[in-house]
């Protein structure tokens, strides 16, 4: 397992497994297989398809979503790096560096529609300034995804913001506790 942020530190809480792929085909049919996409995509609170088409704008290539995926030759070391590259910017949060961050749409009219970033570990809510075409062209995928989906997190990995849903589990700790018989061993 490696550290999401990319450093070496042994105690970082957020992890995920380094990429593996597999390298298929000859000549013009080459293409790459990533074996372990939707795991990484799981670990980063990413949907798998939105990181595998991010690997082939970055790369210049095509994806294949049912194959998971590119073509051209490309060595699991490069997708490592270009995976970096995607997390720095679209899951590492830049205020406080925890990897928890939920892309969501700003809707001023029908037709401007605009992503913004929110931290759910420190609340921090940022628009995306996108500095160059591969990060418009994901930009604009994410926001196509937000219309018809929503971004689903990992339970476990992520920090929950939602107050009906803290407020369930009190409930269910306390009906819990109330349904247990208390046992005093100092009575």
């Amino acid at each position: 397992m490696i550290n999401i942020n990319g450093k070496p530190d042994n105690s970082y809480r957020y992890k995920m497994e380094p990429i593996k792929s597999s390298i298929c085909g000859k000549g013009n049919g080459i293409f790459t297989i990533i074996d372990n996409l939707h795991i990484i995509s799981k670990q980063i609170n990413q949907p798998a398809n939105i990181l595998l088409k991010f690997l082939s704008i970055y790369n210049g290539s095509i994806a294949n979503e049912e194959k998971m995926s590119i073509t051209g030759g490309y060595t699991s070391d490069k997708l490592q790096n270009d995976i970096q590259v995607y997390i720095n910017f679209f899951v590492i949060c830049s205020k406080c560096g925890v990897p928890e961050i939920i892309p969501q749409l700003k809707k001023e009219s029908k037709k401007n529609i605009t992503l913004e970033f929110k931290c759910s570990a420190c609340g921090l809510v940022s628009s995306v300034i996108c500095n160059n075409k591969s990060q418009f062209k994901i930009c604009d995928i994410i926001i196509k995804y937000l219309d018809k989906n929503s971004w689903s997190t990992s339970k476990g990995t992520m920090i929950v913001s939602d107050n009906k849903i803290k407020e369930e589990n009190i409930l269910s700790c306390e009906e819990n506790n109330e349904n247990k018989d208390e046992i005093n061993p100092f009575d």
